[in-house]
């Protein structure tokens, strides 16, 4: 597991460098917001928090864009249904992602991304003890961004992360952030 998430991470930063090449545009962002579990982990944790930066890179004139991610976060146990004791799962993810602004240079922008990279939760009571694993992932999302200056725009996201194992860690992140462009051209 641990080769094939090197190498999806190794692609998704020669991607980004590549097009941050040929294009001389990048940006970074961070976001951070709640981290609502779905599936079967809403069975043993309440909703949380999530944060993540990360780099990307628009390819083209047309909206198309990639990016490299990182999300940690933590939910804490919910007692009496799964648990029994107190504790929180964490939550550690890296992605490469794709992603297509679906009006492209307007005040506002509503955008879509899909991507893929792996997922690793560590469940730890309050007491001691803890179970962890890492398992490919896949995320999607949808979000509006907002100009906020020459190089910088706020956005609003809603997601779907996911581990690949049945029964493993299922979230809707929802959060807000702020990107900053660097390289030539503005976004």
């Amino acid at each position: 597991m641990r080769r094939l998430t090197t190498a999806m991470m190794v692609g998704a930063v020669a991607t980004l460098l590549a097009a941050s090449t040929a294009r001389a545009q990048g940006y970074v962002y961070f976001a951070g917001g709640a981290n609502i579990p779905v599936g079967t982990f809403k069975d043993g944790n309440k909703t949380g928090w999530i944060a993540s930066a990360g780099v990307g890179a628009n390819v083209g004139n047309k909206g198309l864009w990639v990016e490299a991610e990182g999300w940690y976060g933590s939910n804490k146990f919910k007692l009496g249904s799964v648990y029994d004791e107190p504790g929180k799962t964490t939550i550690l993810s890296g992605l490469g992602v794709v992603g297509y602004d679906l009006t492209h240079d307007k005040s506002w922008t509503p955008y879509i991304a899909a991507g893929l990279g792996f997922l690793h939760a560590k469940a730890e009571l309050d007491a001691g003890g803890s179970a962890s694993s890492t398992k490919f992932a896949y995320t999607g999302a949808g979000g509006l961004s907002f100009k906020a200056g020459s190089s910088a725009h706020v956005f609003v996201e809603v997601r779907y992360l996911a581990g690949t194992s049945t029964g493993y860690a299922k979230m809707i992140p929802i959060t807000a952030g702020v990107s900053i462009a660097f390289g030539k051209k503005k976004m």
